[in-house]
């Protein structure tokens, strides 16, 4: 009959105990407690690294080895995360800047940027969204939204102006102002439609409407008097007066044509029986 020794299974136990304290296991339990490494790398079954953590970043790998996931410290000292398609190709960028503020960038499988969404140079947020070459498309900054060709060149602009008003500016294909709609420097709604060259065309303001030609005259006018009362003005392309029609001071209807020097040579006024 083989015989235990105590003192030997004293030992056993006291060496034991002594083992699991060392590694840190907590009393009771299998659960590891603490546990301090230098490094950490996690393989599958056929020896493929899967994952590396160390030296302040966690790195993950697709099954072809290709990188998927990085979220670790930057040069700067920011903190910061990119995404990889499958193809290992950078996908997404989350973190801080150089200037400190924080940003999101994608990418598309060309590697182009297609869109930031973060804090810009003025330390405010925007939003820019770009094409598939990586030209910016549209703008969202600090009050305002800005669009854009494929060429770069704006073709959109909505926003706050100067004044405190708002307002809606349209650009054709050369970046001439094709269209301002929004608040006037009197703090009244306007809208102002221009030509090819960039020249006032016409003008819709508080009571009134103005056309002009190619040679920024004045060609028509419609709208209120001073008095209060409607009229029409037509001029010629010298922007001299050659019909009226509409109210005059007495608050009556008058029509008036006029010659190429301005002078009348007929006068209709509707008086009352």
């Amino acid at each position: 009959m083989r015989v235990i020794d105590p003192k030997s299974v004293v030992i056993g136990v006291l060496g034991t105990l002594l083992i699991f304290s060392t590694l840190g296991f907590r009393t009771n339990t299998d659960e590891l407690g603490h546990l301090v490494v230098r490094s950490l790398t996690i393989e599958d079954d056929r020896g493929t690294i899967m994952g590396y953590l160390g030296n302040g970043y966690l790195q993950t790998y697709n099954q072809f080895g290709e990188p998927t996931l990085f979220i670790g410290t930057g040069k700067d000292g920011g903190g910061y995360m990119r995404a990889y398609n499958g193809s290992g190709d950078e996908s997404a960028y989350v973190g801080t800047g150089r200037m400190g503020g924080g940003y999101i960038r994608t990418y598309n499988n060309s590697g182009k940027e297609t869109s930031y969404l973060g804090t810009g140079s003025d330390n405010a947020g925007q939003l820019r969204i770009y094409t598939q070459d990586g030209e910016t498309s549209s703008y969202l900054g600090e009050g305002y939204y800005q669009a854009y060709n494929e060429y770069g060149e704006r073709t959109l602009f909505l926003g706050t102006g100067s004044n405190g008003g708002g307002y809606l500016r349209t650009y054709n294909f050369d970046g001439q102002e094709t269209v301002y709609l929004g608040t006037g420097a009197d703090s009244s709604g306007q809208m102002r439609v221009y030509d090819a060259a960039g020249e006032t065309g016409s003008f819709l303001g508080s009571g009134y409407l103005r056309t002009y030609n190619q040679f920024g005259k004045m060609t028509t006018f419609l709208g209120n008097g001073r008095d209060g009362g409607g009229y029409l003005r037509t001029n010629n392309k010298f922007e001299t007066e050659t019909a009226f029609l509409g109210t005059n001071n007495s608050n009556e209807g008058l029509i008036n044509l006029n010659d190429k020097f301005g002078q009348s040579f007929w006068i209709r006024l509707n008086k009352g029986n």
